[in-house]
């Protein structure tokens, strides 16, 4: 089911703060992004950031980078939890992937915890493929998976 009222926008400056509080929502605390490393991720060369709108508020959003002018990289999928299973990751996940034709990159990686099982059937539903196990990959205390998906 699709979000009535979706809209995926360019990231602004002045959402950092509201991506902030999503990730901090999304995510355990030793997982989050800080500010800093938001910041960080926003301004290096080739990032990616869209924002998931339903009726004007921020339910979710996704940052990458193109990397090389080859390979696209995922850093984080966040999607507030009352706005899950509506269609609103996997539309900022296509949005990315089509970012991501246009400037002619044909692979995507992206981590993903070995325990969100939720996150692994999405990517699995968009055609991505387990590559390796990175061990202790979550500030030494969890594992997670690298996958890849061809575009």
């Amino acid at each position: 089911m699709l979000e009535p009222g979706l809209k995926i926008r360019d990231f602004h400056p002045e959402d950092l703060e509201t991506l902030h509080e999503i990730d901090r929502i999304c995510f355990p605390e030793d997982m989050a992004f800080t500010r800093r490393d938001l910041l960080y991720y926003l301004g290096k060369s080739g990032s990616v950031a869209r924002v998931a709108e339903v009726s004007g508020v921020a339910a979710g959003f996704i940052l990458g980078r193109m990397e090389n002018g080859r390979n696209g990289h995922i850093f984080t999928l966040d999607v507030v939890p009352a706005k899950r299973r509506c269609g609103i990751g996997f539309s900022l996940m296509e949005d990315f992937h089509r970012i991501l034709e246009r400037n002619k990159i044909h692979g995507v990686i992206l981590e993903v915890g070995t325990e969100n099982l939720a996150a692994q059937r999405l990517y699995k539903k968009m055609h991505y493929k387990f590559i390796q196990i990175l061990p202790g990959y979550y500030n030494g205390n969890a594992d997670a998976y690298r996958m890849l998906r061809i575009i």
